[in-house]
C-alpha cells in the first residue's frame, strides 16, 4: 500500500541479498505499481505517447494506381459526386477491381436453422 514501510517480507521475497532490497521495487511499491510496472518503467522511464514512432501502412493502397489518372479527373469533372459514384464508374471501367468478386473460389458456409419444439417451447435434453 502507498506510504506504508516496505521492508523484505512485503515484497514477497523480491530481495538481491538478505540485507538489500531492490529500489524499483521499493519505488513501485510505494507508488501503486506492481513489480512488472516496475521493471518496465526501469528500462525505459518515457512515457507510452512518447516511445511509439508514427505506424505505417499495413498494406498498399489498392487505388494507388488509379488515383491520378482516373479518381482525379472523376472528382473534377464533378465535384459533387458520391464515393459511390466513383467506385461505381472505377468498376465499369476496370470489371476486375474487386478481388473480393473474382478472387479464387471460397469456401462455402451453410448457416443452421434451430427452429422451436412444436410446442413453442425449447427441447431440454433428458
Amino acid at each position: 500500500m502507498p506510504g506504508l514501510h516496505i521492508g523484505r517480507g512485503g515484497l514477497g521475497g523480491q530481495c538481491q541479498s538478505v540485507g538489500h532490497v531492490q529500489p524499483h521495487l521499493v519505488v513501485g511499491a510505494k507508488a501503486g505499481f506492481s513489480k512488472a510496472s516496475a521493471y518496465r518503467i526501469e528500462g525505459d522511464a518515457r512515457p507510452p505517447s512518447q516511445k511509439k514512432g508514427p505506424r505505417g501502412r499495413g498494406r498498399s493502397d489498392p487505388l494507388a494506381p488509379y488515383w491520378d489518372a482516373e479518381i482525379i479527373p472523376i472528382l473534377k469533372a464533378a465535384p459533387g459526386i458520391r464515393v459511390i459514384g466513383v467506385l461505381d464508374e472505377l468498376r465499369r471501367r476496370h470489371p476486375n477491381l474487386n478481388p473480393a468478386l473474382n478472387g479464387p473460389e471460397q469456401d462455402v458456409i451453410f448457416r443452421q436453422e434451430h427452429e422451436p419444439a412444436g410446442s413453442g417451447r425449447p427441447r431440454r435434453p433428458h
